[in-house]
């Protein structure tokens, strides 16, 4: 998604760290999507190549947990 969405500088995906897996509430994998600027969360949302993909996420896992996060380079 990664130059198909504008704003979305990188997406990564990974289970927890071993030393992590007991305050993981169950979750097994994590994602981190990294924009340019808290705005393009909105543009991320609503993009079809993200609604695609969220989608596939409904129908395969039980649970998921999403927040954002504001960070100062």
């Amino acid at each position: 998604m990664v130059g198909q969405i504008p704003g979305l500088r990188s997406l990564k995906t990974n289970p927890p760290l071993p030393i992590s897996v007991p305050r993981a509430k169950g979750f097994d994998m994590g994602l981190v999507a990294v924009l340019d600027k808290k705005e393009d969360v909105a543009v991320y949302a609503a993009h079809p190549a993200h609604l695609e993909v969220h989608k596939l996420r409904e129908e395969l896992c039980e649970d998921t947990l999403a927040y954002d996060l504001e960070f100062e380079e």
